[in-house]
């Protein structure tokens, strides 16, 4: 369990004792018969954990060295694991049976708790209670038996453990300081040669001549930064992920003639993570060649060193920096006197050099491209010698599978360099050059680890999850955020969502360069991202560390065994190897994602997913299901299920019958998403059966239509739906959904009624998405209206006339707007004085227009203009290349007047100086379903 998950399990028990707001915990008889058990157990895991962390980081050092810390960890580990299994299943147990013993007493009798697959508490090892779920069980249920003896036992042996250790650590904590203290004055005589010889030897190093590829334009940038511009001190950042080259460049930079002749003085620091504010800046005073007595105090050392730089025309380079606190304990010593001294950082952190140079220049160092990946690997293997002809090909593949990143590239070029040159072994690196960067005596995977110690926290669950996800494919945002929240990383902080909160944590991730960016989205936000291999291997090695998940493949099957994962939290696997090995062990899991595709399979033994008690998570999204009953009625922890079907019809309502899906409304308060993936078929949306689903926020059909019955009650959690299918039956259907911020619609009545289109009612929503599924256009009485909040809007199939236009012109907030396949009729789209103050993103698509008159006044924000398959149109109009913020022009190949259109407002405004508007040309991607603009996919 990483520190972490503990610390989730810690938030669940303050729920379960303190959080009156909830009905669950307010109202549940057992619950509130059980708190002063709860209370114990929370006070004594609290404090063991508080003892840990508080000790933990103050003898970090120490506490490395003891032989039995692994052990004694993972002691802590299974302790707070057990108590998390029977807190967990003591809440399943409360739910159901006050649901039996209260209200919903019709659930004896129901098929679906009946039929099929019951819960056997015995499985639980901790737990004495009966089996569950049968009529009988409702007397005497405050007696239920909690029984933490054997936790509070293990809490309490720990605890002594501790105490045992923290003597023993103490005691050796004491020796060492003693030989430190006997050892103080032959290190500080020392320490001051040390630095110079560490100096020179890195100076020296510089300056051999090392093979140094695909920096040339790197470092010719950041010299004219670094020698030009303003007089004042300036501080300019190299950031980029690890073993990317960042300290190589920036010695390439510190040592070259140039800089060597513009500067008076130079000097060069390396911060670790742990680092003293006094030894930095002896370091530096070193390197511009000072010298510092041994008993200098700290305030006299950086007095000095500012003496030294006063006047003086000065480059100081502050390599591998990781925290804002390290430069704000610096800077006060660079004097700033406009010589045009500067001061050169490289960092992993985005935030650090945000922090460090406000508005002057960060350069982002990216991945080598292929030709340059494959010329360092070749000039690192051959030195000099041209590789053989018969090598070129597999060795190119080599570089691809390195993925830019210089330091893996160098780790396989020693390997190649000692190894025999023959085709079959360059081949048999090919599929091995993880494992051999893994696996590099040099501690390749090390330099990367740095970037994960450095991890808070709050991120390291979310970063180890992202490497279940398959290996060389786009991770879609929303659906990591979606399982980051199931999972429990992510808390509501104030007035702020989850959701807002999980895409901060993502951020984050991207400004440590652990995460790279994939696509964005229409508003500039991220759309999917991309894990390096060699990031990904890092946390797999982490994740099996902690037993963070289990990945389960086919050679694994073939030595499977039921102990192996009885302890698991996470399975990550094929549907057809879970379906292999989980019908009699899923007693622990929490979560099962099958990732990778499958074909459609009809299991001969239906999953038995009652038996996943403490199910949190369910991804099935990749895996086509036919005709596989799914009883979730019992798995009150489900907070995200994903499912394909290929079944005849999905049904929300359970019934007597065995049907496709089916979910009891009494069981399913946890759920916060369903998403369901289907062909021509309809999920029924009763109001009946979702009324407990309070903590419902995200509903998503894929190539289904939600039809809305018997009047859906309010659900205020609800922020997303797609794809909602609209019609004379669903009015008022805007009183059920009053938060909803993200709208999927389809239209399908010809009634004259339209108050089913009344979008303004729906205050807090700020994308919709629109598509009329008659073949006729939606009539003029009773048009369409919009909220003032609409940020985002895709039309398709409307039909509208273009008068109605206004309409949309005048939405406040509106920055992107899509109008596709006929979303609109006339030849002709003037839009005369009408300004679309914030737009940013103009779409047209498949619209029959023949001519567009248009000024740059229209839309004095436009980023980005699309134009796909608008055949008949006669041309863009040319002073749309005076919008000052138009970045990007983006159209296809069907329309030769478009294109020249485009060709002549880029001859224009490079003629003016301008040569800002990118211009690309792309073919409708046939995946570009009209629900491409909603939150989902976009």
């Amino acid at each position: 369990m990483a520190t972490a998950d503990i610390e989730l399990f810690m938030t669940k028990l303050r729920w379960l004792l303190y959080d009156d707001t909830n009905d669950l915990v307010r109202t549940n008889p057992l619950i509130k018969a059980k708190k002063p058990d709860i209370q114990l157990l929370y006070e004594e895991l609290g404090s063991l954990i508080d003892l840990w962390f508080k000790y933990w980081t103050n003898n970090q050092e120490q506490l490395h060295e003891l032989e039995d810390l692994g052990s004694w960890k993972r002691e802590l580990t299974d302790v707070a694991r057990e108590a998390e299994d029977i807190i967990d299943v003591f809440i399943s147990y409360a739910i159901l049976n006050n649901n039996i013993k209260g209200s919903n007493k019709r659930l004896r009798h129901d098929t679906s708790v009946s039929h099929g697959a019951s819960v056997n508490w015995h499985t639980y090892s901790a737990l004495e209670a009966p089996s569950c779920f049968s009529p009988g069980i409702s007397n005497g249920m405050l007696d239920y038996p909690l029984n933490l003896k054997y936790v509070m036992d293990s809490i309490k042996s720990i605890g002594k453990e501790m105490s045992n250790m923290k003597c023993m650590v103490n005691n050796k904590t004491i020796q060492q300081f003693v030989k430190k203290d006997m050892m103080n004055k032959k290190s500080q005589a020392t320490r001051s040669s040390c630095s110079i010889h560490t100096a020179t030897v890195k100076q020296r190093a510089a300056k051999h001549e090392e093979v140094i590829v695909g920096f040339d334009a790197d470092a010719l940038s950041i010299i004219d930064r670094l020698t030009g511009g303003r007089k004042q001190l300036d501080i300019i950042s190299i950031v980029g992920m690890g073993g990317l080259g960042k300290t190589t460049l920036a010695t390439k930079i510190y040592n070259d003639q140039y800089a060597v002749y513009y500067f008076d003085i130079r000097g060069w620091i390396s911060v670790s993570q742990a680092y003293s504010k006094r030894d930095l800046l002896i370091q530096i005073l070193v390197s511009i060649g000072k010298t510092v007595h041994d008993t200098t105090s700290e305030p006299k050392v950086c007095e000095m060193l500012y003496k030294s730089l006063k006047g003086r025309k000065y480059l100081i380079v502050i390599d591998d920096i990781w925290s804002a606190a390290a430069w704000d304990d610096l800077r006060l010593c660079f004097p700033d006197d406009k010589t045009g001294s500067r001061v050169l950082l490289t960092t992993r952190l985005a935030e650090v050099a945000c922090h460090a140079n406000r508005g002057s220049f960060t350069h982002n160092l990216q991945l080598l491209s292929e030709e340059k990946s494959w010329e360092l690997l070749c000039r690192k293997t051959f030195r000099g010698v041209e590789c053989p002809e018969k090598l070129i090909e597999t060795g190119k593949h080599i570089a691809r599978e390195c993925q830019g990143l210089p330091l893996a590239l160098v780790v396989i070029a020693g390997l190649l360099e000692k190894a025999e040159k023959t085709k079959d072994l360059w081949e048999s690196v090919v599929k091995r050059v993880s494992s051999y960067i893994v696996n590099d005596p040099e501690g390749c995977l090390d330099v990367l680890a740095l970037s994960y110690d450095h991890l808070p926290c709050h991120l390291r669950n979310c970063f180890l999850y992202i490497s279940g996800f398959p290996k060389d494919g786009k991770i879609q945002v929303q659906r990591l955020i979606r399982l980051w929240m199931a999972e429990g990383f992510i808390k509501e902080a104030g007035q702020r969502s989850m959701e807002e909160e999980a895409e901060d944590y993502l951020m984050d991730l991207v400004d440590r360069n652990l995460l790279a960016v994939a696509d964005r989205r229409s508003d500039g936000g991220i759309k999917s991202c991309h894990l390096h291999d060699l990031l990904r291997e890092l946390c797999l090695k982490k994740a099996n560390e902690e037993g963070f998940f289990k990945k389960i493949t086919v050679s694994y099957c073939n030595s499977f065994s039921t102990s192996s994962i009885k302890k698991q939290r996470r399975l990550i696997t094929d549907f057809e190897l879970l379906c292999s090995f989980c019908q009699d062990s899923p007693t622990h899991i929490r979560s099962v994602l099958c990732f990778h595709y499958g074909v459609p399979s009809v299991s001969p033994n239906p999953m038995q997913w009652e038996l996943f008690l403490l199910l949190r998570v369910l991804d099935l999204l990749n895996f086509p299901i036919i005709n596989s009953g799914m009883r979730l009625g019992k798995l009150v922890h489900l907070k995200y299920l994903a499912v394909w079907f290929l079944s005849k019809n999905i049904d929300y309502t359970p019934s007597e019958d065995y049907c496709e899906f089916s979910i009891s409304k009494a069981y399913i308060w946890s759920l916060q998403t369903l998403i369901l993936r289907g062909k021509f078929q309809v999920f029924k949306f009763s109001g009946e059966n979702i009324a407990n689903t309070v903590n419902l926020r995200h509903l998503r059909c894929d190539n289904i239509n939600i039809s809305i019955y018997f009047g859906v009650p309010l659900l205020l959690n609800l922020q997303t739906v797609s794809t909602l299918r609209l019609d004379c039956t669903t009015i008022s259907w805007q009183h059920s959904f009053p938060n909803i911020k993200k709208l999927g619609c389809s239209v399908s009545s010809t009634s004259s009624d339209r108050a089913f289109l009344n979008f303004a009612m729906l205050t807090h929503l700020q994308a919709l998405n629109l598509q009329n599924d008659m073949d006729i256009p939606l009539p003029a009485k009773n048009p369409i209206t919009f909220p003032e909040t609409l940020k985002n809007l895709a039309l398709k199939g409307c039909r509208l006339p273009w008068i109605y236009m206004s309409t949309i012109q005048r939405l406040p907030k509106l920055e992107v707007l899509k109008l596709l396949d006929s979303s609109f009729e006339g030849d002709m789209w003037d839009v005369g004085n009408y300004k679309f103050i914030h737009l940013k993103l103009l779409k047209l698509q498949k619209l029959k227009i023949k001519s567009w008159e248009a000024s740059s006044i229209n839309f004095p924000n436009l980023r980005k203009l699309v134009v796909k398959t608008c055949k008949d149109l006669k041309e863009i109009p040319l002073v749309l290349g005076n919008i000052s913020t138009l970045e990007h022009i983006e159209i296809d190949y069907s329309n030769i007047l478009i294109r020249e259109s485009v060709n002549r407002i880029q001859e224009e405004q490079h003629a003016m100086g301008n040569y800002d508007i990118h211009v690309t040309f792309s073919d409708i991607d046939p995946c570009e379903v009209f629900f491409e603009g909603n939150p989902y996919y976009d």
